[in-house]
């Protein structure tokens, strides 16, 4: 059984966990040649549901899959980050 990201990023598993949401790398590769990083976050239910795709459109490919989910895993970790900062934010805001 893989522990770390990196361990399931090498052993090709496209689905991982990362704060009670679950990521799906969803990486392809070009007929040109080259992957794209891409990852789908699905939203838990007690925080509304529903899907996020997110990739990088002003990044440049990488050569192997196994780069692109690194850089997938990034992009939808610092997704997920921000989404939570926003909402511990929200909590802390005064009602009026």
């Amino acid at each position: 059984m893989a522990d770390s990201i990196e361990d399931k990023i090498e052993h090709n598993e496209s689905k991982m966990t990362y704060e009670n949401y679950l990521i799906w790398l969803r990486s392809y590769e070009l007929k040109s040649g080259g992957w794209v990083p891409r990852a789908v976050v699905v939203i838990p239910s007690e925080e509304g549901n529903g899907e996020q795709d997110l990739n990088d459109p002003g990044a440049s490919t990488v050569s192997t899959r196994e780069d692109a989910d690194s850089q997938a895993f990034t992009i939808a970790k610092q997704w997920i980050d921000e989404r939570l900062a926003g909402r511990r934010q929200d909590r802390a805001l005064p009602r009026s």
